[in-house]
């Protein structure tokens, strides 16, 4: 052995000494982590040790050791598999964040927090760390027990048994010692995530789900790979298992049957969230107006009606104490509701005979996509009729669903236009929508006194008074007004004379009460917008809307809107295209307002396209129900039955299962150089003649061709067949050297030489067959 070769060979063996000490420390086993024991003194043993030797450009070795790359994403693949198990919590509890106690996301990430190692570390002795953790669990636990109590004031419900499930996972991470515990702590959290679609099957929640399942597989992955230091190799086995799936998800979508929910389960621990609440005052939908979130979408059957017809009716307020207009407490209780299922009242009978006859044939119909508002009551066109179980009218032709809305709700609605609701009134009708308070707004009192007598005590021609002296006393439409005190009708009519649609309608209604004429306020929205796409009509929180109803005789509720009085273009074009025209003066005066206007813009681009997104996505993958299904199945793959259903799922599932295999067959099968599959061959030509004398998997080539030589010297033949079995063995071992190891192993394969050569060798391997 030469110096050099010695130099060498000592060099390499002092390098790897302290490399395997460092990678001893560097790569501490998962239960070494959950112990606490891998604190910053072993980091500092880390760098002490590899600073023994100084890597330099000379030497390859070192610098794949020892190199380290400083990408965040490359350095998040590397880490331990127990600090993956940390990160697929956060990932798998925060988009709980949304319907859950804040008290019990804390509690959560508190207790991730807990399990990091250096806090851990903290206990000297391991006894004393469980005993404390075990005491935490416990006490966690039964608190927890008892929060959920207080949150949910019941043991039952959708929302309490999420809650619980987390409550269970959140405790469970106390206890992480073992690998088992990981994986029964990863197990669990898929069971968490897909809780998540029990509260919602929207797009972001998809999106979520995909994220935490994708951390939670490269848990796993590390669990099984702890000791690779740079995360090699991880994202490709996570690709590979995503991958490989994906066909089969597209399977079970189409094909798996769609089945009806058996039970039904709502939600108790959710708060209001729609745009338009049961009571109104002045400065209500004036916040509303400045938002640019989702309502309701609608897809009409038939021609869309006018912007100035889309009234999309929701509450009707009766009773008025001076400051807030509320429903009428006698109205809603279930007398003055009417179900598909039941016999027809007189008040419904009465309305629809004002219908025109083709329109009681034919009414036009359209299907309004709700958003969740943890409310009853749902919107239509004046006047609704729902087609659906569930769905109640009232006397005042409110759509009522028999629970809140809890999800994104699909019903199709009647209308019968044009049509007249209420023709006749009956007394405590005219009482009720008579009734204002005894004293307050003196000023709104007297001027409707002055005007009723100055029209002749004519309605008609009193409501034509009111819409001239708006016009005539310069009021101003705003998304800002001033805020009001006690006298409202009078502060606005008299002092501000700035407000919103629901400062007019509650004025106007005042008005017409103090004149004695009966009326009401009616909550909805108006107008809308058709989306990106254009075939779907969008109506937002900005399209909150109030107007009047007033009762004449012969005509029954008749509506008026005051706000056009004042703003016309609102009813006519729509909130956004007012808001585009008046620009920044919607939002009040001064930099501020300007500011509030370019956020609006900006809010409203991203907002529809996210709305556009998440309608494709309602409609075609969470909306692909029982009926799409069979169409889509009848039309493209001629199924007509569940039983050639299931029989294209399973033939489907078993095709894309075996392709799979084929696949991973494919790319695990051994594969052999072109040179070495020639000997190959000859080997099982061989072993047909004796098994002994075959390649075996662990020798090399040419030890086998040399083992073949020897079995020939050896066998009892003529020295002359001996010979020319040598000489076979000794060309085949030439030219295979020199097409593996020689100078052709460097030159193309489509090389000339190389041909002849590789064509030689094959000929001498066809020719050659041992001693009989």
């Amino acid at each position: 052995m030469t110096n050099s070769k010695r130099t060498s060979k000592s060099l390499a063996k002092n390098i790897k000494d302290p490399i395997a000490k460092s990678d001893a420390i560097a790569n501490p086993t998962f239960e070494q982590l959950a112990s606490g024991k891998h604190t910053n003194a072993n980091l500092d043993a880390i760098h002490s040790t590899v600073t023994i030797i100084k890597p330099d450009k000379s030497n390859s070795y070192l610098n794949t050791e020892l190199s380290t790359d400083k990408r965040w994403y490359k350095k998040l693949l590397a880490l331990p598999a127990y600090y993956w198990v940390l990160i697929t919590q956060v990932a798998v509890i925060l988009p709980h964040a949304a319907h859950l106690p804040l008290w019990l996301i804390g509690f959560a990430l508190i207790s991730i927090i807990a399990q990091m190692p250096a806090i851990k570390a903290k206990f000297k002795r391991s006894v004393q760390r469980k005993r404390f953790y075990q005491g935490m669990q416990m006490l966690g636990f039964l608190l927890g027990l008892l929060g959920l109590w207080l949150t949910y004031n019941t043991a039952f419900g959708l929302d309490m048994g999420v809650a619980f499930l987390v409550l269970c996972l959140v405790s469970k991470l106390w206890e992480l010692y073992k690998r088992r515990d990981a994986y029964v702590v990863l197990n669990l959290s898929l069971f968490v995530l897909a809780a998540l679609f029990l509260m919602d099957q929207g797009l972001l929640t998809t999106l979520e789900v995909i994220i935490g399942v994708l951390a939670i597989l490269l848990a796993f992955i590390a669990l099984n790979d702890d000791s690779n230091r740079v995360g090699d190799g991880r994202v490709r086995t996570l690709g590979v298992l995503a991958i490989g799936a994906l066909p089969l998800l597209v399977v079970l979508f189409l094909f798996f049957p769609r089945l009806p929910p058996l039970w039904s389960v709502q939600l108790s621990g959710q708060s209001a969230m729609t745009g338009v609440s049961d009571s109104m005052s002045p400065g209500d939908f004036a916040n509303l107006g400045q938002s640019t979130e989702l309502a309701f979408r609608v897809e009409f059957d038939n021609a869309r009606p006018a912007q100035s017809d889309l009234y999309w009716r929701g509450l009707v307020f009766s009773d008025f104490d001076g400051v807030t207009w509320r429903r009428n407490s006698l109205k809603q209780q279930q007398q003055w509701q009417w179900e598909t299922n039941r016999q027809s009242p007189q008040w419904l009978i009465d309305a629809l005979a004002t219908a025109e006859d083709k329109d009681k044939l034919a009414p036009s119909t359209y299907q309004v996509i709700l958003e969740p508002t943890q409310q009853r009551w749902l919107f239509g066109l004046d006047y609704p009729f729902a087609q659906r179980q569930q769905i109640s009218i009232t006397s005042d032709f409110t759509l009522l669903k028999d629970q809140p809305v809890t999800q994104q709700l699909r019903y199709n609605v009647l209308r019968y236009a044009p049509m007249r609701i209420g023709p006749t009134l009956n007394d405590a009708d005219r009482a009720i929508n008579l009734a204002i308070p005894a004293q307050g707004n003196p000023k709104a009192r007297a001027l409707a006194q002055q005007l009723f007598e100055d029209s002749g005590s004519d309605p008609q021609r009193y409501m034509a008074a009111i819409e001239r002296w708006i016009n005539q006393t310069e009021f101003r439409y705003t998304l800002s007004p001033p805020k009001l005190n006690q006298n409202r009708i009078d502060e606005f009519l008299f002092d501000t004379k700035a407000g919103f649609c629901e400062h007019y309608s509650s004025s106007f209604t005042f008005m017409l009460r103090a004149a004695g004429i009966p009326a009401r306020v009616v909550a909805g929205y108006q107008g809308g917008e058709l989306s990106n796409g254009g075939n779907v009509w969008e109506v937002r929180q900005m399209d909150a809307h109030a107007w009047t109803e007033v009762w004449l005789e012969g005509q029954g509720w008749v509506r008026i809107d005051p706000t056009a009085f004042v703003a016309p273009e609102r009813v006519e074009q729509g909130m956004d295209a007012i808001t585009q025209d008046q620009g920044a003066a919607m939002f009040g005066q001064g930099a501020g307002a300007q500011i509030s206007y370019q956020q609006y813009q900006m809010l409203q681009t991203l907002r529809r396209l996210s709305d556009q997104a998440s309608y494709y996505w309602q409609k075609d993958i969470v909306g692909y129900d029982q009926d799409k299904q069979a169409g889509s199945l009848l039309k493209w793959f001629n199924i007509s039955s569940i039983k050639q259903q299931l029989l294209w799922l399973a033939s489907t599932a078993i095709l894309v299962v075996s392709l799979l295999v084929l696949m991973i067959w494919q790319r695990r099968r051994q594969r052999w150089h072109p040179v070495d599959l020639v000997l190959i061959k000859l080997s099982k030509r061989i072993a047909r003649q004796d098994q002994a004398l075959s390649h075996h998997d662990s020798e090399g080539q040419l030890a086998w061709l040399e083992r073949l030589a020897i079995a020939s010297r050896t066998a009892d033949n003529s020295s002359e067949r001996q010979q020319e079995v040598e000489q076979s063995i000794d060309s085949i071992k030439y030219y295979y050297r020199q097409l593996r190891y020689g100078r052709l192993s460097a030159v193309d394969k489509k090389d000339v030489e190389y041909q002849q050569t590789f064509k030689r060798l094959k000929d001498e391997v066809t020719g050659f067959s041992l001693p009989s």
